[in-house]
């Protein structure tokens, strides 16, 4: 199993660019580079191997609330979103810039991953919550 924790804003992966010869790119300014990689570090750090079979991976992304939402005392203004919404990403391109990461160093392939759990939320700080868990057992349980 691999539970790492980034201390930063979760980037969701953008969409690809494609030059007029109809190359697809990413751009290297892409702010997502850098959350990959910090989560690349954490794993390589933590894991020595791929996992070989199916996985389970859940990813938790909070986010600071913006000061603009609280009001006396820290708490939420009544009229604060209750959690965050599209400009923080959606939750499929949180998720897949995560996999990308992690494709290679805690599993093989991202084609591993038969269950995927996503969530965004308030929190007091920005942080990446990610769990990867061998699923082998599990996913032969209900076959013949």
């Amino acid at each position: 199993m691999l539970k790492i924790r980034i201390d930063r804003r979760a980037v969701p992966q953008p969409r690809h660019r494609a030059t007029r010869g109809g190359r697809m790119y990413l751009p290297t300014s892409a702010p997502v580079r850098a959350f990959k990689a910090a989560i690349r570090e954490r794993a390589l750090a933590a894991i020595t191997t791929p996992m070989p079979g199916p996985v389970r991976v859940t990813v938790a992304c909070t986010f600071r609330r913006p000061p603009s939402h609280l009001g006396r005392g820290g708490r939420p203004r009544p009229a604060a979103p209750m959690a965050p919404g599209r400009n923080l990403g959606d939750v499929d391109n949180l998720a897949k810039a995560v996999l990308d990461a992690l494709s290679g160093v805690a599993f093989l392939d991202d084609s591993q991953v038969v269950e995927l759990v996503t969530s965004k939320a308030w929190d007091r700080s920005d942080q990446t919550l990610v769990t990867v868990e061998p699923m082998g057992a599990l996913c032969h349980a209900g076959t013949r």
